[in-house]
Protein backbone atom coordinates (compact mmCIF):
# COMPACT_ATOMS: atom_id res chain seq x y z
CA UNK A 1 0.00 0.00 0.00
CA UNK A 2 1.29 3.46 -0.88
CA UNK A 3 1.99 5.49 2.26
CA UNK A 4 -0.41 8.22 1.08
CA UNK A 5 -3.29 5.77 0.99
CA UNK A 6 -2.34 4.45 4.40
CA UNK A 7 -2.15 7.98 5.83
CA UNK A 8 -5.57 8.92 4.45
CA UNK A 9 -7.05 5.67 5.80
CA UNK A 10 -5.72 6.48 9.27
CA UNK A 11 -6.76 10.14 9.19
CA UNK A 12 -9.64 11.17 11.48
CA UNK A 13 -10.94 14.13 13.45
CA UNK A 14 -9.86 14.86 17.01
CA UNK A 15 -13.35 13.96 18.21
CA UNK A 16 -13.20 10.59 16.46
CA UNK A 17 -9.75 9.90 17.91
CA UNK A 18 -10.93 10.84 21.40
CA UNK A 19 -13.57 8.10 21.23
CA UNK A 20 -10.75 5.53 21.11
CA UNK A 21 -10.03 6.31 24.76
CA UNK A 22 -12.03 4.12 27.14
CA UNK A 23 -12.66 4.31 30.88
CA UNK A 24 -9.74 2.83 32.81
CA UNK A 25 -7.23 3.45 30.01
CA UNK A 26 -3.70 4.76 30.55
CA UNK A 27 -3.14 7.72 28.21
CA UNK A 28 0.39 9.11 27.88
CA UNK A 29 1.21 12.55 26.47
CA UNK A 30 4.58 13.17 24.81
CA UNK A 31 6.61 16.28 24.12
CA UNK A 32 6.76 19.58 25.97
CA UNK A 33 5.89 22.90 24.32
CA UNK A 34 4.66 20.87 21.34
CA UNK A 35 2.21 18.70 23.28
CA UNK A 36 -0.90 17.90 21.19
CA UNK A 37 -3.67 20.42 21.79
CA UNK A 38 -6.72 19.30 19.82
CA UNK A 39 -6.40 15.68 20.96
CA UNK A 40 -6.14 16.55 24.66
CA UNK A 41 -9.06 18.97 24.44
CA UNK A 42 -11.23 16.42 22.65
CA UNK A 43 -10.48 13.76 25.27
CA UNK A 44 -11.21 16.14 28.15
CA UNK A 45 -14.49 17.10 26.45
CA UNK A 46 -15.59 13.48 27.09
CA UNK A 47 -15.08 13.82 30.86
CA UNK A 48 -18.74 13.09 31.59
CA UNK A 49 -18.47 9.80 29.67
CA UNK A 50 -15.11 8.61 31.00
CA UNK A 51 -14.10 7.30 34.41
CA UNK A 52 -10.70 6.35 35.83
CA UNK A 53 -8.52 7.39 32.89
CA UNK A 54 -4.90 7.76 33.95
CA UNK A 55 -3.05 10.58 32.17
CA UNK A 56 0.75 10.12 32.29
CA UNK A 57 2.97 13.10 31.46
CA UNK A 58 6.40 14.52 32.13
CA UNK A 59 6.65 18.30 32.44
CA UNK A 60 3.08 19.32 31.47
CA UNK A 61 3.00 22.64 29.60
CA UNK A 62 -0.53 22.49 28.21
CA UNK A 63 -3.73 21.76 30.09
CA UNK A 64 -7.10 20.89 28.53
CA UNK A 65 -8.71 20.96 31.97
CA UNK A 66 -7.59 17.86 33.86
CA UNK A 67 -5.10 19.98 35.84
CA UNK A 68 -7.25 23.06 36.35
CA UNK A 69 -9.98 22.76 37.54
CA UNK A 70 -9.56 19.01 37.22
CA UNK A 71 -12.03 16.16 36.87
CA UNK A 72 -10.82 13.60 39.44
CA UNK A 73 -13.51 10.99 38.76
CA UNK A 74 -12.67 11.04 35.06
CA UNK A 75 -8.91 11.67 34.97
CA UNK A 76 -6.08 10.82 37.35
CA UNK A 77 -2.95 12.78 36.43
CA UNK A 78 0.49 11.24 36.96
CA UNK A 79 3.58 13.41 36.37
CA UNK A 80 6.95 11.72 35.93
CA UNK A 81 10.38 13.25 36.45
CA UNK A 82 9.75 16.99 36.37
CA UNK A 83 6.69 18.98 37.43
CA UNK A 84 7.45 22.43 36.01
CA UNK A 85 5.44 25.60 36.74
CA UNK A 86 2.12 24.21 35.48
CA UNK A 87 2.29 20.93 37.38
CA UNK A 88 3.75 22.33 40.61
CA UNK A 89 0.57 23.64 42.28
CA UNK A 90 -1.43 20.59 41.18
CA UNK A 91 1.00 18.22 42.89
CA UNK A 92 1.10 20.49 45.96
CA UNK A 93 -2.71 20.37 46.14
CA UNK A 94 -2.61 16.56 45.84
CA UNK A 95 -4.60 16.76 42.60
CA UNK A 96 -1.85 14.91 40.73
CA UNK A 97 0.64 12.18 41.63
CA UNK A 98 4.37 12.74 41.13
CA UNK A 99 6.82 9.95 40.30
CA UNK A 100 10.30 11.16 41.39
CA UNK A 101 12.32 9.21 38.85
CA UNK A 102 14.88 10.62 36.46
CA UNK A 103 14.54 10.35 32.68
CA UNK A 104 16.75 7.26 32.65
CA UNK A 105 15.12 5.49 35.61
CA UNK A 106 11.60 6.39 34.48
CA UNK A 107 11.71 3.45 32.07
CA UNK A 108 12.43 1.07 34.96
CA UNK A 109 9.79 2.81 37.07
CA UNK A 110 7.16 2.32 34.39
CA UNK A 111 8.06 -1.34 33.99
CA UNK A 112 7.17 -1.91 37.65
CA UNK A 113 4.07 0.28 37.77
CA UNK A 114 0.40 -0.41 36.92
CA UNK A 115 0.82 2.16 34.13
CA UNK A 116 3.64 0.24 32.45
CA UNK A 117 1.74 -0.23 29.18
CA UNK A 118 0.11 2.82 27.65
CA UNK A 119 -3.25 2.10 26.07
CA UNK A 120 -2.94 5.32 24.07
CA UNK A 121 0.05 7.56 23.37
CA UNK A 122 -0.53 11.11 22.12
CA UNK A 123 2.16 13.18 20.41
CA UNK A 124 2.73 15.69 17.63
CA UNK A 125 4.46 15.05 14.32
CA UNK A 126 5.32 17.05 11.24
CA UNK A 127 3.43 16.28 8.04
CA UNK A 128 4.99 13.35 6.15
CA UNK A 129 7.63 14.03 3.52
CA UNK A 130 7.65 12.53 0.04
CA UNK A 131 8.84 9.20 1.46
CA UNK A 132 6.14 8.95 4.13
CA UNK A 133 8.34 9.90 7.08
CA UNK A 134 7.34 12.44 9.72
CA UNK A 135 9.60 14.33 12.13
CA UNK A 136 9.21 14.11 15.90
CA UNK A 137 10.47 17.67 16.05
CA UNK A 138 13.02 19.54 18.19
CA UNK A 139 11.10 18.92 21.45
CA UNK A 140 11.87 15.20 21.29
CA UNK A 141 12.43 14.44 24.98
CA UNK A 142 10.98 10.92 25.61
CA UNK A 143 8.66 10.61 22.61
CA UNK A 144 10.67 7.82 21.03
CA UNK A 145 10.92 5.60 24.11
CA UNK A 146 7.28 6.16 25.10
CA UNK A 147 6.08 5.24 21.63
CA UNK A 148 7.42 1.74 22.20
CA UNK A 149 5.22 1.30 25.28
CA UNK A 150 1.92 2.14 23.56
CA UNK A 151 -0.77 -0.18 22.23
CA UNK A 152 -2.25 2.66 20.17
CA UNK A 153 -0.37 5.70 18.86
CA UNK A 154 -2.33 8.81 17.86
CA UNK A 155 -0.35 11.63 16.29
CA UNK A 156 -1.47 15.21 15.88
CA UNK A 157 0.03 16.43 12.60
CA UNK A 158 1.18 20.02 13.05
CA UNK A 159 2.71 22.04 10.21
CA UNK A 160 4.74 24.00 12.78
CA UNK A 161 6.79 20.93 13.77
CA UNK A 162 10.26 21.38 12.31
CA UNK A 163 12.61 18.77 10.89
CA UNK A 164 15.82 18.00 12.75
CA UNK A 165 18.56 15.40 12.49
CA UNK A 166 19.11 12.39 14.74
CA UNK A 167 16.80 9.53 15.73
CA UNK A 168 13.78 11.69 15.01
CA UNK A 169 11.74 10.26 12.15
CA UNK A 170 8.61 8.12 12.25
CA UNK A 171 7.07 6.43 9.22
CA UNK A 172 3.34 6.64 8.57
CA UNK A 173 3.16 2.86 9.06
CA UNK A 174 4.34 3.20 12.70
CA UNK A 175 1.36 5.35 13.74
CA UNK A 176 -2.17 4.02 14.21
CA UNK A 177 -4.17 7.22 13.73
CA UNK A 178 -3.56 10.78 12.56
CA UNK A 179 -5.35 14.02 13.41
CA UNK A 180 -4.45 17.16 11.50
CA UNK A 181 -4.25 20.25 13.69
CA UNK A 182 -1.73 23.09 13.39
CA UNK A 183 -1.18 25.04 16.59
CA UNK A 184 -1.35 28.79 16.56
CA UNK A 185 2.10 30.34 16.02
CA UNK A 186 2.31 34.02 16.86
CA UNK A 187 4.84 35.98 14.82
CA UNK A 188 6.60 39.17 15.94
CA UNK A 189 4.36 41.09 13.54
CA UNK A 190 1.23 39.54 15.03
CA UNK A 191 2.38 40.50 18.53
CA UNK A 192 3.05 44.08 17.41
CA UNK A 193 -0.44 44.36 15.92
CA UNK A 194 -2.05 42.85 19.02
CA UNK A 195 -0.42 45.35 21.41
CA UNK A 196 -0.72 48.52 19.31
CA UNK A 197 -3.47 49.99 21.49
CA UNK A 198 -1.73 49.32 24.82
CA UNK A 199 0.32 51.88 26.73
CA UNK A 200 3.83 52.32 25.21
CA UNK A 201 5.75 50.83 28.16
CA UNK A 202 3.55 47.74 28.22
CA UNK A 203 3.89 47.38 24.44
CA UNK A 204 7.67 47.48 24.76
CA UNK A 205 7.75 44.84 27.51
CA UNK A 206 5.42 42.42 25.74
CA UNK A 207 7.22 42.72 22.41
CA UNK A 208 10.60 42.22 24.08
CA UNK A 209 9.67 39.19 26.16
CA UNK A 210 7.59 37.41 23.52
CA UNK A 211 10.44 37.83 21.01
CA UNK A 212 12.47 35.47 23.23
CA UNK A 213 9.81 32.75 23.07
CA UNK A 214 9.30 30.20 20.34
CA UNK A 215 6.32 31.16 18.15
CA UNK A 216 4.19 28.22 19.31
CA UNK A 217 4.47 29.25 22.98
CA UNK A 218 3.89 32.96 22.47
CA UNK A 219 0.10 32.78 22.28
CA UNK A 220 -0.30 31.37 25.79
CA UNK A 221 2.23 33.75 27.37
CA UNK A 222 0.88 36.73 25.42
CA UNK A 223 -2.59 36.15 26.85
CA UNK A 224 -1.12 36.30 30.35
CA UNK A 225 0.97 39.40 29.65
CA UNK A 226 -1.92 41.27 28.04
CA UNK A 227 -4.00 41.34 31.26
CA UNK A 228 -1.13 42.22 33.64
CA UNK A 229 0.42 45.54 34.59
CA UNK A 230 4.04 46.32 33.68
CA UNK A 231 5.49 45.40 37.09
CA UNK A 232 3.69 42.04 37.14
CA UNK A 233 4.78 41.34 33.56
CA UNK A 234 8.40 41.83 34.67
CA UNK A 235 7.87 39.50 37.63
CA UNK A 236 6.38 36.79 35.42
CA UNK A 237 9.22 37.22 32.91
CA UNK A 238 11.70 36.58 35.73
CA UNK A 239 9.86 33.44 36.81
CA UNK A 240 9.94 31.92 33.33
CA UNK A 241 13.57 32.86 32.69
CA UNK A 242 13.16 35.72 30.22
CA UNK A 243 14.90 38.25 32.43
CA UNK A 244 16.79 38.55 35.68
CA UNK A 245 16.17 40.96 38.51
CA UNK A 246 18.91 43.51 39.13
CA UNK A 247 20.11 41.53 42.14
CA UNK A 248 20.07 38.20 40.27
CA UNK A 249 21.93 39.75 37.36
CA UNK A 250 24.84 40.70 39.62
CA UNK A 251 24.86 37.22 41.12
CA UNK A 252 24.81 35.39 37.78
CA UNK A 253 27.51 37.62 36.32
CA UNK A 254 29.75 36.75 39.27
CA UNK A 255 28.91 33.04 39.00
CA UNK A 256 29.67 33.10 35.26
CA UNK A 257 33.08 34.62 36.00
CA UNK A 258 33.96 31.90 38.51
CA UNK A 259 32.53 29.15 36.35
CA UNK A 260 34.68 30.18 33.38
CA UNK A 261 37.74 29.18 35.41
CA UNK A 262 36.50 25.57 35.41
CA UNK A 263 36.00 25.34 31.62
CA UNK A 264 38.82 24.71 29.19
CA UNK A 265 39.01 24.87 25.43
CA UNK A 266 38.20 21.46 23.98
CA UNK A 267 35.81 20.52 26.79
CA UNK A 268 32.41 18.99 26.11
CA UNK A 269 29.67 20.51 28.27
CA UNK A 270 25.96 20.66 29.02
CA UNK A 271 23.75 23.19 30.78
CA UNK A 272 20.76 22.06 32.82
CA UNK A 273 17.32 23.62 33.16
CA UNK A 274 17.15 26.92 35.05
CA UNK A 275 16.41 30.62 34.66
CA UNK A 276 19.87 31.65 35.89
CA UNK A 277 21.88 29.17 33.82
CA UNK A 278 20.11 30.51 30.73
CA UNK A 279 22.26 33.66 31.05
CA UNK A 280 25.71 32.06 31.39
CA UNK A 281 26.60 32.59 27.73
CA UNK A 282 25.42 36.18 27.80
CA UNK A 283 27.57 36.93 30.86
CA UNK A 284 30.76 35.46 29.42
CA UNK A 285 31.10 32.05 31.06
CA UNK A 286 32.49 30.60 27.81
CA UNK A 287 34.35 33.62 26.52
CA UNK A 288 37.74 32.73 25.07
CA UNK A 289 37.05 28.98 25.05
CA UNK A 290 37.54 27.25 21.69
CA UNK A 291 36.54 23.98 20.07
CA UNK A 292 33.96 23.11 22.71
CA UNK A 293 31.54 20.20 22.40
CA UNK A 294 27.94 19.83 23.55
CA UNK A 295 26.03 16.80 24.89
CA UNK A 296 22.94 17.50 26.98
CA UNK A 297 19.23 16.91 27.38
CA UNK A 298 18.41 20.53 26.50
CA UNK A 299 20.13 23.64 25.20
CA UNK A 300 20.34 26.86 27.17
CA UNK A 301 20.22 30.22 25.43
CA UNK A 302 23.40 30.84 23.45
CA UNK A 303 24.35 27.23 22.68
CA UNK A 304 23.18 27.38 19.06
CA UNK A 305 24.88 30.76 18.68
CA UNK A 306 28.15 29.19 19.83
CA UNK A 307 27.73 26.46 17.19
CA UNK A 308 26.97 28.99 14.47
CA UNK A 309 29.96 31.14 15.39
CA UNK A 310 32.34 28.15 15.52
CA UNK A 311 32.95 28.17 19.27
CA UNK A 312 31.24 24.78 19.61
CA UNK A 313 32.75 22.50 16.98
CA UNK A 314 32.76 19.11 18.68
CA UNK A 315 36.21 18.58 17.20
CA UNK A 316 37.56 17.01 20.40
CA UNK A 317 34.47 15.02 21.34
CA UNK A 318 35.18 11.34 21.88
CA UNK A 319 31.51 10.39 21.41
CA UNK A 320 29.97 11.54 18.13
CA UNK A 321 32.73 14.03 17.25
CA UNK A 322 31.57 17.04 15.27
CA UNK A 323 27.99 16.68 16.49
CA UNK A 324 26.13 18.63 19.17
CA UNK A 325 23.78 16.15 20.84
CA UNK A 326 20.44 17.19 22.38
CA UNK A 327 17.06 15.81 23.41
CA UNK A 328 15.19 19.09 23.09
CA UNK A 329 15.64 22.66 21.93
CA UNK A 330 14.13 24.08 25.13
CA UNK A 331 15.89 27.28 26.12
CA UNK A 332 16.91 28.37 22.63
CA UNK A 333 15.88 31.72 21.23
CA UNK A 334 13.68 31.63 18.09
CA UNK A 335 16.57 32.55 15.79
CA UNK A 336 18.67 29.80 17.41
CA UNK A 337 15.96 27.24 16.76
CA UNK A 338 15.98 28.26 13.09
CA UNK A 339 19.70 27.51 13.05
CA UNK A 340 19.37 23.95 14.41
CA UNK A 341 16.47 23.02 12.11
CA UNK A 342 17.69 20.64 9.38
CA UNK A 343 21.27 21.27 10.49
CA UNK A 344 23.44 18.12 10.45
CA UNK A 345 25.75 19.66 13.07
CA UNK A 346 22.99 19.14 15.67
CA UNK A 347 21.41 15.75 16.34
CA UNK A 348 18.51 14.90 18.65
CA UNK A 349 18.04 11.64 20.56
CA UNK A 350 15.65 10.38 23.23
CA UNK A 351 16.60 11.75 26.63
CA UNK A 352 16.58 8.25 28.14
CA UNK A 353 19.73 7.66 26.04
CA UNK A 354 21.28 11.14 26.11
CA UNK A 355 21.34 11.29 29.91
CA UNK A 356 22.58 7.78 30.60
CA UNK A 357 25.75 8.15 32.73
CA UNK A 358 27.64 5.54 30.72
CA UNK A 359 26.81 7.45 27.52
CA UNK A 360 27.76 10.85 28.94
CA UNK A 361 31.02 9.45 30.32
CA UNK A 362 32.14 8.45 26.83
CA UNK A 363 32.86 12.14 26.26
CA UNK A 364 36.30 12.95 27.67
CA UNK A 365 36.53 16.24 29.60
CA UNK A 366 32.77 16.34 30.06
CA UNK A 367 31.55 19.31 32.13
CA UNK A 368 28.04 19.23 33.60
CA UNK A 369 26.68 22.64 34.62
CA UNK A 370 23.47 22.46 36.62
CA UNK A 371 21.40 24.44 39.09
CA UNK A 372 20.94 23.79 42.77
CA UNK A 373 18.50 25.19 45.30
CA UNK A 374 20.48 24.44 48.45
CA UNK A 375 23.57 22.52 49.62
CA UNK A 376 24.36 21.27 53.12
CA UNK A 377 27.81 21.36 54.66
CA UNK A 378 28.51 17.73 53.78
CA UNK A 379 27.88 18.37 50.08
CA UNK A 380 24.35 17.00 49.72
CA UNK A 381 22.64 18.86 46.89
CA UNK A 382 18.95 19.72 46.71
CA UNK A 383 17.67 20.77 43.29
CA UNK A 384 13.97 20.02 43.76
CA UNK A 385 12.35 21.36 46.92
CA UNK A 386 11.95 24.44 49.11
CA UNK A 387 10.48 25.23 52.53
CA UNK A 388 10.21 21.82 54.12
CA UNK A 389 9.65 19.75 51.02
CA UNK A 390 7.50 21.84 48.68
CA UNK A 391 8.22 20.40 45.22
CA UNK A 392 9.23 22.94 42.59
CA UNK A 393 11.09 20.91 39.96
CA UNK A 394 12.02 17.21 40.02
CA UNK A 395 15.19 15.26 39.27
CA UNK A 396 14.83 15.31 35.47
CA UNK A 397 18.24 14.37 34.10
CA UNK A 398 20.32 16.12 36.75
CA UNK A 399 21.57 13.15 38.82
CA UNK A 400 22.71 11.17 35.78
CA UNK A 401 24.33 14.22 34.17
CA UNK A 402 26.24 14.84 37.39
CA UNK A 403 27.42 11.24 37.61
CA UNK A 404 28.21 10.93 33.90
CA UNK A 405 30.49 13.96 33.98
CA UNK A 406 32.28 12.68 37.09
CA UNK A 407 32.89 9.32 35.40
CA UNK A 408 34.22 11.03 32.29
CA UNK A 409 38.00 11.07 31.80
CA UNK A 410 38.94 14.60 32.87
CA UNK A 411 35.29 15.40 33.59
CA UNK A 412 33.84 17.86 36.11
CA UNK A 413 30.40 18.45 37.59
CA UNK A 414 29.39 21.95 38.60
CA UNK A 415 26.38 23.00 40.66
CA UNK A 416 25.64 26.73 40.53
CA UNK A 417 23.39 28.58 42.96
CA UNK A 418 23.11 32.03 44.53
CA UNK A 419 24.43 32.19 48.08
CA UNK A 420 21.10 33.45 49.44
CA UNK A 421 17.42 33.42 48.61
CA UNK A 422 14.16 35.18 49.53
CA UNK A 423 15.67 38.64 49.20
CA UNK A 424 18.87 37.72 51.03
CA UNK A 425 17.10 36.49 54.17
CA UNK A 426 17.87 32.78 53.74
CA UNK A 427 21.21 31.06 53.14
CA UNK A 428 21.27 28.44 50.39
CA UNK A 429 24.27 26.81 52.08
CA UNK A 430 22.95 25.23 55.26
CA UNK A 431 24.43 23.15 58.04
CA UNK A 432 21.79 20.43 57.67
CA UNK A 433 18.69 20.06 55.54
CA UNK A 434 15.39 20.57 57.29
CA UNK A 435 12.87 17.69 57.20
CA UNK A 436 11.24 17.27 53.81
CA UNK A 437 14.08 18.69 51.72
CA UNK A 438 15.03 16.24 48.99
CA UNK A 439 18.61 15.17 48.27
CA UNK A 440 18.80 15.19 44.48
CA UNK A 441 22.53 14.43 44.38
CA UNK A 442 24.17 12.59 47.31
CA UNK A 443 27.33 13.99 48.83
CA UNK A 444 29.50 11.21 47.39
CA UNK A 445 28.91 12.69 43.91
CA UNK A 446 29.40 16.34 44.89
CA UNK A 447 32.19 17.96 42.88
CA UNK A 448 32.26 21.74 42.38
CA UNK A 449 29.79 24.18 43.98
CA UNK A 450 29.82 27.74 42.63
CA UNK A 451 28.15 30.81 44.13
CA UNK A 452 28.78 34.50 43.44
CA UNK A 453 31.47 34.33 46.15
CA UNK A 454 33.62 31.67 44.57
CA UNK A 455 34.22 27.98 43.96
CA UNK A 456 34.13 25.14 46.49
CA UNK A 457 35.88 21.96 45.36
CA UNK A 458 34.40 19.05 47.34
CA UNK A 459 35.52 15.88 45.59
CA UNK A 460 37.96 13.96 47.80
CA UNK A 461 37.56 16.33 50.75
CA UNK A 462 36.74 15.28 54.32
CA UNK A 463 33.55 16.51 55.98
CA UNK A 464 35.47 19.23 57.80
CA UNK A 465 37.22 20.34 54.64
CA UNK A 466 33.93 20.42 52.75
CA UNK A 467 32.31 22.52 55.43
CA UNK A 468 35.20 25.01 55.36
CA UNK A 469 35.12 25.24 51.56
CA UNK A 470 31.37 25.79 51.47
CA UNK A 471 31.38 28.38 54.26
CA UNK A 472 34.00 30.32 52.27
CA UNK A 473 31.54 30.76 49.37
CA UNK A 474 28.45 31.31 51.54
CA UNK A 475 26.90 34.75 51.85
CA UNK A 476 28.93 36.79 54.38
CA UNK A 477 25.82 37.42 56.49
CA UNK A 478 25.53 33.71 57.28
CA UNK A 479 29.16 32.61 57.61
CA UNK A 480 29.50 33.15 61.35
CA UNK A 481 26.41 31.10 62.09
CA UNK A 482 27.54 28.35 59.70
CA UNK A 483 30.95 28.21 61.40
CA UNK A 484 29.30 27.69 64.79
CA UNK A 485 27.10 24.95 63.42
CA UNK A 486 30.08 23.33 61.67
CA UNK A 487 31.95 23.29 64.99
CA UNK A 488 29.12 21.32 66.59
CA UNK A 489 28.81 18.90 63.70
CA UNK A 490 32.43 18.20 62.79
CA UNK A 491 34.74 19.39 65.56
CA UNK A 492 33.17 18.59 68.93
Amino acid sequence: MDWRDEYNRKLMTAEEAAKLVQSGDVVAVGGSTDQPQALQQAIFARRDELRGVKVVQSFPVTDPGWLYPGAPESFEVIIIGFVGPLGRPVVAARQAEFVPNTWVTSAKALERSPEKDFDVFLMTLSPPNQHGFCSLGPMLWIKRSWMRRAKTIIAEVDRNIRWIYGNTTVHVSEVDHFVEHTSEAMSDTAVAVAVKDLEPEKQQRIKLYTSMLLPTTRTTVFKLFSVLDVATIDTLAEKIGLKLSEADEKVVKAIAGHLSLLINSGDCFQIGYGARSNFLYQFGAFEGKEDLGYHGEMAARGVATMIREGQITGRHKTLMPGKAVLSAAEGLLPEELEFVVENPQVEFYDTTWVTRPEVIAQNDNMVSIQNGISVDLTGQINAETIFGGQLVYGPGGEPESQLGAILSKGGRSIIMLPSSAVGGTVSTIVSQFEPGIVVTIPRCYADYIVTEYGIASLMGKSLRQRAEALIAIAHPDFRAKLRKEAQKLFYQ
